[in-house]
């Protein structure tokens, strides 16, 4: 157990809260380890980067008065000081693409949880807003959501005698990128990267959502019927995220209305062109 430490986290983060709590049960840090940055004081404050470790988690040494932050880290409290398991992360050949994960969760982090901003009395926790982590996180959710459409549609599609081209899918997850985007654009400009982000989150839970059904078809064999009903409970689902993300946004229903009606235009062609 890691002990005379300060794991700095956003108090408003369900993610920090999340990772937090479960250092603590697994009995990782003691109680007094994980402080929120929105709280700590001057005596820390004085000699932590506070800028940094709103990019990358801080973990300070209270005795030696030295601060890690990001994947350093993660590392320090996985490891617990055991040099065995320490040194083969530090290696870098897992060292890099492993720092490569962690700027790409750090970066969307607000993104992905789907949190309101942070309120304005608060020490703001926010990380940076990168461009190249925000856009390989737009693409890795449209090529993960069309990998998991290609194969849950098909099990439709097969039913009622008609196939769609492997490549539909991916066109309409990138094209909604591009409907919605020229659409946030014109709505709300200085919120364009961000509630891009987020309807990719969307489309990410709603491919996660699909995986169950995905699984448990390779064991028993399921009725066309039931991929259907499934499939509108999950959308249920992403619209009423889309729209709680949206009010977290101040965005109004617009995008939402803008993103079903991609939905059904989509539908409506993809009927037209191949039944």
């Amino acid at each position: 157990m890691i002990s005379n430490h300060k794991l700095l986290i956003d108090k408003n983060c369900p993610m920090c809260n999340i990772y937090g709590c479960t250092f603590k049960k697994l009995n990782m840090v003691d109680q007094d380890t994980i402080s929120p940055y929105q709280l700590v004081g001057q005596d820390l404050t004085a000699t932590i980067d506070m800028h940094r470790a709103q990019n990358e988690v801080a973990l300070h040494d209270t005795v030696t008065g030295t601060t890690i932050y990001g994947l350093d880290s993660m590392i320090e409290l996985f490891s617990q000081g055991k040099s065995w398991i320490k040194k083969p992360l530090k290696f870098p050949f897992i060292y890099f693409p492993l720092k490569q994960l962690y700027k790409f969760i750090t970066y969307n982090r607000k993104v992905i949880a789907g949190n309101k901003r942070s309120p304005v009395e608060d020490r703001i926790c926010e990380p940076d807003f990168n461009y190249f982590y925000r856009t390989l996180f737009i693409f890795f959710t449209a090529i993960f959501t069309g990998l998991v459409l290609n194969n849950y549609t098909y099990q439709i599609t097969d039913y009622f005698g008609f196939q769609t081209p492997w490549y539909v899918e991916y066109m309409i997850c990138f094209g909604q990128v591009v409907w919605q985007g020229v659409m946030i654009l014109l709505w709300s400009r200085k919120n364009s990267w961000d509630y891009l982000g987020n309807m990719s989150a969307v489309s990410t839970l709603g491919g996660i959502l699909l995986l169950p059904i995905l699984l448990l078809q390779q064991f028993i064999e399921l009725h066309p019927f039931l991929y259907i009903g499934y499939f509108m409970l999950v959308v249920g689902v992403m619209l009423l995220e889309h729209i709680r993300r949206c009010g977290n946004m101040k965005l109004g229903y617009l995008p939402t209305v803008s993103w079903l009606s991609f939905r059904c235009v989509v539908l409506v062609i993809i009927l037209t062109l191949f039944n």
